[in-house]
Order: structure tokens, then sequence, then C-alpha cells
């Protein structure tokens, strides 16, 4: 598999997730934006070792059980290539590097959808972030509530 960057969506045993808010920051086209851990990949590293890796370096959590949800872009760079992943973990810490505002262990019912974002206490969720989002909930609860990793390829309409 092919990609420029890696996210991965980290839940815990309670099916909370974590979702960041990005530190301001000039040059990033995302910056302040509500997010999943991730970041660019570096080198001849796979897709896979690129999430890992940035999720540790972003907040401090080594996920377990990692499985490849499906290949996304971002609105405003279709040509930008992400690998999302579903990864688990029992800790409940989160070590934030610079690069995070903020990070919140969400509650799926804590979510309010309208049209193409959802709103978390105040914030914004919006874009490919949205989409991985909305797409693991739509499989998870068709699914009865197991965690499931799913291709995106196959929501397309």
């Amino acid at each position: 598999m092919e990609c420029n960057a890696a996210v991965v969506l980290i839940i815990r045993k309670d099916r909370k997730f974590l979702v960041i808010k990005r530190a301001e920051q000039n040059g990033d086209p995302w910056s302040g934006h509500m997010a999943l851990p991730g970041g660019h990949r570096d080198g001849n590293e796979s897709c896979e070792e690129t999430a890992r890796r940035e999720v540790m370096e972003e907040v401090g959590i080594n996920v377990k059980n990692l499985s490849f949800l499906g290949t996304y872009s971002p609105n405003n760079k279709r040509d930008l290539h992400v690998a999302a992943y579903l990864g688990e973990t029992d800790e409940e810490e989160v070590r934030p590097d610079a690069e995070v505002d903020r990070w919140f262990w969400i509650d799926p019912e804590g979510l309010v959808e309208q049209d193409d974002h959802y709103i978390y206490e105040g914030y914004v969720i919006w874009g490919m972030t949205y989409r991985i989002i909305k797409d693991f909930l739509s499989v998870r609860q068709r699914s009865g509530h197991q965690i499931h990793a799913v291709d995106q390829s196959s929501l397309e309409k």
C-alpha cells in the first residue's frame, strides 16, 4: 500500500476514541483543526510504521491491534493519500508533544452530527477526520457495536 501520511483512530476498552486539536503553527494547513493522531511518512517506512511512530510522537501511546480502515484524502489536498488505521489501547494517559494543543477521549454518544461535520463540546470535527469517524461508526453500528476495520472504497456511493 502506498501513502503519504497515516492516522490512527485509537479506541479504548470503554469505546471512547481519541481526537486531538492540532496546535496553531505557521505553515500547517490544518493548524488548530480537530484531527486524529498521525502525520507524514518518513523515508522507506511502511504506512503502518508511520501510523505507530506518529501516534507515539504526538500522544505517547503505543497502539495495539492496528488494522487498516482505508485510504482518505483531505478536502483541500486531494493528492495527499492518508492511510487510516484503527488501533486499540489500554492507556488513558495522553502525553502530547508540541503539535497537540488539546485532546479528548470522546464517547460517540457525545457527538452531534450536523450536515458534513460533528460538534463535540463546541469543537467542529470536519473534513477527512469527520469522514473517517463517520465511516467507522456506521460500520460499527451495523455490525452490532463490534470493532471492525472498514475499507472506505466499499462505502463509496
